[in-house]
């Protein structure tokens, strides 16, 4: 059997199933380089191999001349390919190599096709010799001028490969380095000295360079193949990832949707569309999503959408779906934007979950407070009622001999005018505090959600200590208020906070029954917690609580008192953590201090 009509064309089409194997790749991934300098590398070798089998039949010497004339341009394109490979491979190398090697070749390649006489190589005779049985036409060759040109691209590119190679297995990549940047050098050296060799008539042998060259496509595929297993890998760790979130998602009541800013399709899984109502077979889209929004947060949904995109940041928003029969249900949506594959614009992906019972349940909850708060504060008026009496029964009595002083004037044959405005004034002034008392106490009975507005917090002391002034003095107890300077004001409602703020103060007092007057203070600090918060602190000098009932006393219906409801520090909890603040407790030897932070007002940047 004739092994040469089997051995190239064998050559041949491993070269050419290679090449289409990696283009269809190539197509489909993302990282195509790679695969395209392969593809054409393949290719390249294949077309050498039809050249050297039709050079080893021809016993023309004219048409021996023009095929090995015209075998110089794949070689070239081989060796260009392979360059471009290892360049995008390894990622690593001089790029001014590459280029060079690459540039020299061509205008090599070049000059040899456009002169009038090859200016490589040119066979000047042929003769038959006997391989294995086989008569095949070995040439007599001589070097061009050009030939040099050729031989120096060949180093260039074999240096590229060794720098790039050696760059690699610094890096870690050892086992690529040694497979494909030692094929190719390997290869690219002994292709060239046979090439060489033949050439120089050290060797009667015909060109067989392409089977040094497929060495190099096979360390080649092998690394490729690899790359693509990895991918296949992946492909399925990937598709039993998705069932699994699918399930998670399914479980937990999420939707996951992905929204295409290019054509504006919306892609949402079964939990998505039961969610907005939307049957399994219709399209969606952005029209189609805002149309199923509630009317008043179409707007705001827009608005976080565009400043997700605008921001490349994370989506987050809350909004209303409106169902069959005009039901609204509550929904959150967490989304994040990213850039789409292989350079296809922008994507947002995200999860969408039912909060309409969460909703719900913050409405009954906010109800429930505002009825507790109003009962503690009924509770703890009942307490005041006596120093709010004293408060009123000063400016009231300083009215009443205001009036009998000017009715004295009044009765004279000459009253004194100026003396009367004088005392008309005073009149009008103690109608005012009496008055600001009365508002005080209204307020506080009053029933009202919170209502957070910034508030200055030497103003909110100042009218606490007002209302709590007279108790404090009718049990011997002394108030001090420490603000400290440039306080931001806080973020919250101002008769939630007296609340607290006179709970505290009357559990404070309370613990000073058994004090020496002399020692019966109670303390009031207002300073900065960090840039975000307000802290205040309310401190005794009693006897402490026991560290075994600390966790204990915000606990309802929890007290120490033998008259107590337990509803006072409960219900103080309740409004801080309504106002998104947190309080606190801590038993000294000098006392107890409780303190609670309230958010403060951004300020304004200098």
């Amino acid at each position: 059997m004739n092994w040469m009509v089997i051995a190239w064309p064998m050559v041949t089409a491993t070269c050419l199933t290679l090449a289409l194997i990696n283009l269809r790749i190539a197509m489909d991934r993302g990282r195509r380089a790679p695969h395209l300098f392969f593809s054409t590398a393949a290719l390249s070798v294949a077309a050498v191999s039809a050249f050297e089998f039709a050079l080893m039949q021809t016993e023309e010497l004219v048409r021996y001349q023009s095929l090995l004339r015209w075998s110089a341009l794949p070689i070239g394109i081989m060796l260009a390919s392979v360059v471009g490979f290892i360049w995008s491979f390894f990622g690593t190398g001089r790029r001014w190599l590459a280029i060079a090697a690459i540039l020299l070749n061509t205008v090599a390649d070049l000059v040899n096709l456009l002169a009038e006489t090859p200016v490589i190589r040119h066979a000047v005779a042929l003769h038959e010799t006997t391989i294995g049985g086989v008569s095949l036409v070995v040439p007599t060759v001589i070097s061009g001028p050009w030939s040099v040109v050729e031989i120096v691209s060949v180093i260039l590119a074999v240096l590229f490969v060794v720098d790039s190679s050696v760059t690699l297995w610094r890096r870690g990549g050892h086992r690529r380095a040694v497979i494909v940047g030692g094929s190719v050098v390997f290869f690219f050296i002994a292709s060239r000295g046979f090439a060489y060799m033949v050439e120089r008539g050290s060797l009667e042998m015909p060109y067989m360079v392409s089977f040094a060259f497929i060495g190099v496509i096979v360390a080649m595929a092998m690394e490729l193949g690899d790359d693509v297993l990895r991918t296949a890998s992946l492909s399925r760790e990937l598709h039993d990832s998705q069932r699994r979130v699918d399930l998670a998602g399914q479980s937990a009541s999420l939707g996951f949707w992905e929204l295409d800013f290019n054509s504006n399709a919306i892609w949402a899984n079964e939990t998505a569309r039961m969610l907005f109502g939307i049957p399994a077979g219709e399209p969606v889209d952005l029209p189609r999503f805002f149309a199923c929004l509630h009317p008043d947060d179409r707007e705001g949904v827009a608005n976080a959408i565009k400043e997700a995109v605008d921001g490349r940041h994370d989506y987050e928003k809350e909004y209303r779906v409106l169902r069959e029969g005009g039901e609204a249900r509550w929904i959150s949506a967490r989304g994040r934007v990213e850039a789409g594959s292989a350079g296809g614009g922008l994507l947002m992906r995200g999860v969408l979950l039912d909060i309409n019972e969460q909703r719900k349940s913050e409405a009954e909850m906010a109800l429930l407070r505002g009825q507790l708060a109003h009962t503690g504060r009924v509770s703890t008026m009942g307490q005041l009622a006596a120093a709010l009496a004293h408060e009123l029964n000063q400016p009231l009595g300083a009215i009443l001999r205001n009036a009998e002083a000017a009715e004295l004037f009044l009765n004279s044959s000459s009253p004194d005018l100026d003396e009367l405005r004088a005392i008309i004034l005073d009149i009008m002034r103690d109608d005012r505090r009496a008055c600001g008392v009365i508002d005080r106490l209204r307020a506080l009975l009053k029933r009202k959600d919170i209502d957070p507005r910034p508030l200055s917090v030497k103003d909110l002391l100042d009218e606490v200590q007002a209302l709590i002034r007279a108790e404090a003095a009718a049990r011997g107890i002394r108030l001090d208020l420490v603000v400290r300077p440039g306080l931001p004001a806080m973020l919250g409602d101002r008769i939630h906070l007296q609340q607290v703020l006179i709970n505290l103060i009357i559990n404070a007092m309370d613990a000073l029954g058994e004090t020496d007057r002399a020692q019966r203070c109670v303390t009031i600090e207002a300073d900065a917690e960090g840039d975000d918060f307000v802290g205040v602190s309310v401190k005794d000098t009693g006897q402490g609580i026991p560290g075994d009932r600390l966790a204990q006393v915000f606990d309802p219906f929890y007290t120490t008192k033998p008259n107590g409801m337990g509803m006072g520090l409960a219900i103080c909890s309740a409004i801080i953590e309504a106002h998104r603040g947190r309080i606190g407790v801590e038993s000294r030897d000098t006392g107890t201090v409780f303190r609670f932070t309230i958010p403060a007002v951004k300020r304004d940047p200098p």
